[in-house]
């Protein structure tokens, strides 16, 4: 019997999105022999399955003639898409809404109400992130932590979003740190994607100023610049969260980010010691703060190494670490 089967979801995002990223998680902690993934066209043609769990993925054309080819105990419906809510078709939701009423997606708040409990899934980290941290951490063993450098004050890199023509923190952000002068010693900007750049041309005329001059940036050049940064801003896009929260702690930079206090993920981050910034509030007052606090408290960056190192191992998944795949399983448990 597999403990976990994955149903893919059906949309044209990545195999990630459509389950992979679920898919790897469980099978590093529970074996190959525990998680299985698969398409509904492959469930409708393949041998009754036995599972425990029952991953849906949404969208799906899941319908009852799939269901009569699988016996489970417990089914969750997931997706991987950042807006808030279900994504279900509309005509699928009375058929969905009767299988469970639970429903997990990367991020979750708990304002959102949709007669659903909602949990949180396992995200895809970059797979350049552990060999960015490793290095990060052997030069500082060889050369020692007086050679860690700090060279700009505030770093931030990212795509201008879709989501921008509707809240655009981003933008709203990097016009108040420009509009500072040399206030700050800054590296970044946005880099939005070709399709994206003509329309929000249109809605926001100084979009060249905001833009990171010398175009794409590849990951290690990232990493290494938020490794020379005091702080790394961590402005809302498509969704509340991004990897880039984890990314900047592992570089040793303070986050200053939106609003981040009611918000749940999978892998818990070091609210305390970050500095939120409410919906429409301005960003130069946080900055300030985290460099204060910085300047104040300088171990903080690495106490929030440790907080993430009881979850992951140097910016991984890690069998040995059971901990987050507790929380995992705890909401299965209700």
């Amino acid at each position: 019997m597999t403990r976990f089967l994955i149903l893919q979801a059906d949309h044209s995002g990545g195999r990630g999105a459509r389950g992979l990223n679920l898919y790897r998680f469980l099978r590093l902690y529970h074996g190959r022999r525990a998680v299985r993934m698969m398409s509904t066209r492959e469930l409708s043609v393949s041998a009754p399955v036995t599972t425990d769990v029952l991953f849906i993925g949404v969208p799906t054309s899941l319908g009852k003639r799939h269901l009569s080819r699988v016996t489970y105990r417990q089914a969750v419906l997931f997706d991987y898409q950042d807006g808030p809510g279900p994504r279900w078709l509309e005509s699928d939701e009375p058929l969905l809404r009767s299988l469970t009423d639970q429903y997990w997606k990367p991020w979750v708040e708990p304002t959102w109400d949709y007669g659903l409990r909602m949990g949180v899934l396992p995200i895809r980290r970059h797979f350049k992130l552990k060999a960015c941290v490793h290095g990060r951490q052997a030069f500082l063993r060889w050369a020692g932590p007086r050679y860690e450098r700090r060279i700009h004050d505030v770093a931030f890199v990212g795509e201008a979003t879709a989501q921008e023509e509707h809240v655009p923190q981003r933008i709203d952000w990097l016009r108040e740190i420009k509009s500072v002068g040399n206030r700050y010693s800054f590296w970044g900007g946005l880099v939005p994607r070709p399709q994206q750049r003509e329309l929000l041309a249109k809605q926001f005329p100084d979009l060249p100023q905001l833009c990171y001059a010398r175009g794409r940036v590849d990951y290690l050049t990232y990493f290494l610049h938020l490794a020379l940064a005091r702080v790394a801003l961590a402005p809302a896009g498509n969704a509340r969260w991004s990897y880039r929260h984890y990314e900047a702690i592992y570089a040793g930079s303070l986050l200053v980010s939106a609003d981040f206090r009611r918000t749940k993920t999978l892998i818990p981050l070091p609210l305390e010691t970050m500095v939120h910034v409410p919906d429409g509030g301005s960003v130069l007052p946080a900055i300030d703060a985290a460099l204060a606090m910085r300047e104040r408290t300088p171990e903080i960056a690495q106490e929030n190494i440790r907080f993430l190192e009881r979850y992951l191992q140097q910016g991984d998944y890690c069998r040995s670490k059971p901990e987050l795949m507790d929380r995992f399983l705890a909401q299965l448990a209700g």
